[in-house]
């Protein structure tokens, strides 16, 4: 079995809910001097980090996943889950002199999100840059996942040079790249995915319309939350429902779940509509339980059974 590349952060999530909606704490005219304090109700550490949570739903899809990344002093309690879950460690890069990442996301009674995201030990150009004990052609695909610029273009490049094959998933980094940055990613991509807000922003940031946008990229996977994703590719579009009918516990790392769906779908050789769609049951799955990595994908075979897809906690 062919490896999947993955790349982008290693990070403790903290979440938090807030009873109520952030709305009714924000005055759209006082924006520029916003002073707001939110009461969280809950609080729970889990293991996250959008290359962690990629990996985690790859291997539940028996796909093999190798994390190339950088953790902190921290990592031991992170690497023994890693470890339950039968995903390597070999290429992650522990820096020492720092903490792993952390994320803290706050979210409302509608979903809505307040994150905050402190890199650590992520920022590092030490280490965890080069492939150990794996060849290039043992890869079958990557995914440049969010993290600091420094580290997403070097992976572009390097990526390039050694002929494997990737997917441009911008996310929350797009704020810290340059314009010139960005393009270069999405020129030698295989394709981009990203969702409405992340679209909107990359179309200001390089002054395009999201026609200009769709028309440089081979292809373009918008996600749209409860109304599935858009396909853009070969001047056709495609819109792809969601799953019906789910109930929703918390969206956090819904995004990571289907881009590790699709990632399956699509070294095994099925169409881009067909990954998309896979796409969207794997997230479907995430948002049943609270955390990123504390759900199961059961089905009857490897070929996928959609089926017989069902959401169960640890």
């Amino acid at each position: 079995m062919k490896k999947i590349l993955v790349t982008g952060s290693i990070a403790y999530d903290h979440l938090m809910t807030f009873d109520g909606l952030f709305s009714d704490s924000l005055i759209k005219e006082k924006l520029k001097n916003l002073s707001v304090s939110f009461l969280a109700k809950t609080h729970d550490q889990e293991f996250g980090g959008c290359a962690g949570n990629i990996a985690y739903n790859l291997k539940l899809l028996n796909c093999e996943p190798l994390v190339l990344g950088v953790a902190g002093k921290d990592f031991d309690q992170y690497e023994k889950w890693f470890k339950k879950c039968r995903i390597s460690t070999k290429n992650i890069f522990i820096d020492k002199s720092k903490n792993t990442a952390s994320a803290y996301v706050l979210s409302d009674n509608l979903h809505n999100q307040f994150t905050i995201f402190s890199p650590g030990a992520m920022e590092s150009m030490k280490g965890g840059l080069k492939l150990k004990g794996v060849k290039a052609s043992e890869i079958s695909c990557a995914i440049i996942a969010p993290e600091p610029p420094k580290r997403m273009m070097y992976f572009g490049r390097y990526f390039s040079r050694l002929k494997i094959p990737f997917i441009f998933d911008p996310g929350q980094a797009i704020p810290a790249l340059k314009k010139e940055e960005i393009l270069e990613l999405i020129a030698k991509s295989l394709g981009m995915i990203a969702n409405e807000y992340e679209i909107e922003i990359i179309c200001k940031k390089l002054s395009l319309n999201e026609k200009r946008l769709i028309a440089i990229c081979k292809f373009m996977i918008k996600t749209t939350g409860k109304n599935g994703c858009e396909l853009h590719a070969n001047g056709k579009l495609k819109k792809i429902s969601a799953v019906k009918n789910v109930k929703i516990v918390d969206v956090t790392g819904c995004g990571d779940a289907f881009r590790a769906g699709f990632l399956s779908a699509y070294v095994e050789g099925l169409s881009l509509e067909k990954a998309c769609e896979r796409a969207n049951k794997v997230a479907s799955c995430v948002v049943g339980v609270n955390g990123t990595q504390n759900h199961k994908i059961s089905f009857s075979s490897a070929a996928f059974n959609f089926s017989r897809l069902d959401v169960l906690s640890f």
